[in-house]
């Protein structure tokens, strides 16, 4: 069913699709009630036609199921969950993931907002590369007052390169294409691990399936508000009560030891040759130090 609006739709021009496919976005939050309406307000000012927006509320104790549930009364193709327990932020992305019906699927956060074309940018590429697994737009960083940041994020288009390459491109980049529009049957086949560097996991195995596009045309705000300076600011939010990634004393205490078992058993599981998986374990293991002791910095 297409998207569909209380008020007047706005006059859409989509001459590259006869037919406009399901996308899912999937909108995990909690205590967002400072930027929620402005990420919501973007959401629905998209100008793609046929979308359903899963928000699920992480037991918030402020004023963001309030705000959500209105929105949910407002437009049909909204759907809201109240979640009177906080299971950490793995298992809210996952479970909006679940919820999802669309043939693309991209994670909204609660604080970032989009430009209106976004999605079509993105499901335009998408269904004329079906090779291709992710297509996110440009990013920049907003502060908590809406201002840009001087502060810009690259990423490189992985169309041509082999998947030793793709691989390589995905280990060394920032982690942005995580929140891009994803093909959702190779996303489900790689859903986020209650660990730490769970993006990284997903994208990794990913990139495994096939291309990350780039979007030039269209882009998304990254709103930093949390004020973290540090690699040990991160890593307290991580093992905080609230995110529930570092549950027992050993991950405490070794956050990170899960992250490289796991991006050795996705290539082991992956359908690539022999050959390219040797190549990308001779990557990771010299990679994978320099890259915990690069990022420290």
């Amino acid at each position: 069913m297409l998207k569909k609006h209380k008020e007047e739709p706005l006059e859409i021009n989509f001459l590259f699709m006869a037919e406009y496919p399901l996308v899912s976005i999937g909108m995990p939050v909690y205590n967002e009630e400072r930027f929620i309406r402005a990420s919501l307000e973007s959401i629905v000012a998209q100008d793609y036609p046929n979308i359903e927006l899963i928000i699920s509320d992480n037991a918030s104790t402020d004023n963001t199921g309030n705000i959500c549930r209105e929105f949910s009364l407002q437009y049909d193709w909204i759907t809201f969950h109240q979640r009177h327990q906080n299971h950490g932020p793995i298992d809210n992305f996952n479970y909006v993931l679940h919820k999802s019906k669309g043939k693309y699927f991209m994670w909204a956060s609660g604080h970032d907002t989009w430009m209106n074309n976004y999605i079509s940018s993105c499901a335009h590429l998408l269904e004329t590369h079906p090779k291709a697994t992710i297509v996110f737009g440009c990013s920049n960083w907003i502060n908590e007052h809406g201002k840009t940041f001087p502060k810009e994020s690259g990423w490189t288009d992985t169309r041509g390169l082999s998947v030793i390459a793709r691989y390589h491109t995905v280990l060394w980049g920032n982690m942005h294409p995580i929140l891009g529009l994803i093909n959702s049957n190779a996303l489900k086949q790689s859903k986020l691990l209650s660990t730490v560097g769970a993006d990284l996991i997903a994208l990794a195995s990913l990139s495994l399936q096939g291309d990350f596009i780039h979007a030039a045309n269209t882009h998304w705000s990254r709103r930093e508000f949390r004020n973290e300076n540090t690699y040990e600011d991160k890593l307290k939010r991580y093992k905080s009560s609230e995110y529930e990634i570092s549950k027992t004393i050993f991950s405490r205490a070794f956050p990170l030891l899960r992250l490289p078992f796991e991006l050795f058993k996705s290539v082991v599981k992956s359908n690539i040759s022999l050959t390219d998986k040797i190549f990308i374990f001779f990557l990771l293991i010299p990679g994978l130090p320099i890259k915990y002791l690069s990022s420290r910095f």
